[in-house]
């Protein structure tokens, strides 16, 4: 039997990463879909596991000596993929044919599975609904999302040409707080700059 499981980034990065742990462990053929929206936003826009380093959330405030949340994001397709499953994915709602050919992918394998899936919130983001699809899309072409795919632990990943993190956070409100602040930018584009070398994401030209 093929069953399917989903929740947000709470549910799964912190409040039921045992049941997860346990579930993958267990060789259940069920495939766990995770919709990333880096925090808990139906309950206040508190800070999760999967909330991005120096973003602005209720419990991870800005202030005189806060930049905001001071941990980097939970590697969960790593955690997942540490358990020996066939297949581990991450997503963009920017690209729903991705998401399509992964699903499709994922389903064909018997066994369990992990996806996740970056969806934009605009309230706790704090951007304009219209700029969803292009914040999404910033997110992967900055390399701070990369789309990537292990299939039995060998790693896949959707090359691109990288853009600065800056044209990303200028776009939310979450990080508007960083924006005339070099120091803390840089920090930020150290995380993007160590996933592009980490996954191999970079390609010389835009037509590559």
């Amino acid at each position: 039997m093929r069953r399917q499981e989903q929740a947000g980034d709470g549910g799964t990065a912190d409040i039921g990463l045992q049941a997860l742990s346990g579930m993958l462990e267990r060789g259940h053929n069920i495939l766990y879909v995770c919709y990333d929206n880096e925090a808990y936003m139906n309950t206040g826009i508190q800070r999760s596991g999967l909330t991005p380093f120096d973003s602005n959330t209720t419990t991870s405030p800005i202030g005189e000596k806060s930049t905001g949340n001071i941990r980097p994001k939970k590697p969960m397709p790593e955690i997942a993929n540490a358990h020996g499953i066939p297949y581990v994915a991450t997503a963009s709602c920017a690209f729903p044919m991705d998401i399509q050919r992964k699903v499709k992918k994922a389903i064909s394998i018997k066994g369990p599975k992990y996806m996740q899936i970056h969806v934009p919130c605009p309230l706790g983001w704090r951007h304009e609904t219209n700029l969803t699809m292009q914040v999404s899309k910033m997110a992967v072409e900055t390399g701070l999302y990369p789309l990537i795919e292990y299939e039995n632990g060998i790693l896949i990943a959707r090359k691109i040409v990288p853009k600065p993190v800056e044209e990303y956070l200028k776009l939310q409100g979450r990080f508007k707080h960083l924006l005339k602040n070099p120091e803390e930018l840089k920090k930020i584009q150290d995380i993007a700059d160590s996933n592009i070398k980490k996954y191999g994401l970079k390609v010389e030209a835009a037509s590559a």
